[in-house]
């Protein structure tokens, strides 16, 4: 009676206990009937795997005990939690079914995926080591990222600009727009026909117009001479009208003296014969 008693009691902590392992984990998550009982394929999440086959599906499998987790269905056994260690900081707390989620201070970053450990974070002008530090960009590479990898400058900028100024550890190579001028030394010369265009224009028109000026002051010159002769007569005359009043006075002389001389002896004459007439 009391053996009974005692395999009745055992049964009974024996289901308490599972119920309550079952409520909490819940064993095996997918088995299948086989001739040992049942074999499991899958344990639930956060359970290791403890037997493959057994008369129970609930005691194939049993949750990770603290500070432990598994993530594999099948594990056989739990790997322990993850601790952060500074510079690390804990970012989400492990459970039976996830490790521990760790982070960096600033200033650092996580060395890997898992971020199992930090490193220092490299600034603008550096680059990440090999060793877990940082080193400056060597010369002819440039970083304007953070904590990434130095960057080769470039050799020549894009068409239609030029290298305005060098490139640092912070920046690659400044370009600028080009300006188009007319400089001998510039290597476009398809601008010297249009030059030469404009400046043969210019000058043929600048000397048409130097023409026209020139023809219209003579005319006018011209013009002015002509109304001065018909409007007015010289006070002064010509040699040649000079010469002709002195012909038409000698004239004028010539004419008049032989009548005086003729009247003379006329007179003469007629005195005579008055003076003859009087003796007779």
């Amino acid at each position: 009676m009391q053996l009974i008693q005692l395999r009745l009691c055992h049964v009974l902590l024996i289901i308490t206990t599972l119920y309550t392992t079952e409520a909490v984990t819940q064993g095996c998550e997918d088995w299948k009937p086989s001739s040992q009982g049942v074999c499991c394929h899958r344990c639930r999440p956060g359970n290791h795997l403890v037997s493959e086959c057994g008369p129970d599906h609930r005691t194939l499998c049993t949750p990770c005990g603290p500070n432990t987790y598994t993530n594999h269905p099948m594990a056989p056994h739990c790997q322990r939690c993850m601790q952060c260690i500074d510079p690390q900081i804990q970012v989400k707390p492990c459970n039976s079914s996830a490790n521990t989620v760790c982070g960096c201070k600033p200033g650092f970053r996580c060395g890997n995926q898992e971020c199992t450990y930090c490193v220092d974070e490299c600034t603008k002008g550096q680059e990440p080591t090999d060793e877990r530090d940082c080193r400056k960009c060597p010369d002819g590479t440039f970083n304007d990222q953070i904590h990434s990898a130095c960057k080769p400058w470039s050799e020549s900028c894009p068409k239609g600009e030029k290298i305005l100024a060098s490139g640092n550890e912070f920046s690659d190579i400044t370009c600028i727009k080009a300006i188009v001028t007319t400089s001998p030394a510039s290597d476009d010369y398809s601008i010297y026909p249009v030059i030469g265009f404009f400046t043969g224009s210019c000058a043929l028109v600048t000397t048409i117009i130097l023409l026209l000026w020139f023809t219209y002051r003579r005319t006018k010159n011209k013009i002015k001479i002509t109304l001065i002769g018909k409007d007015t007569k010289p006070t002064t005359p010509t040699q040649g009208e000079l010469t002709i009043m002195m012909v038409e006075h000698e004239e004028a002389c010539s004419f008049h003296r032989p009548e005086q001389e003729q009247g003379g002896s006329s007179d003469s004459i007629n005195t005579q014969d008055s003076e003859t007439k009087l003796i007779v």
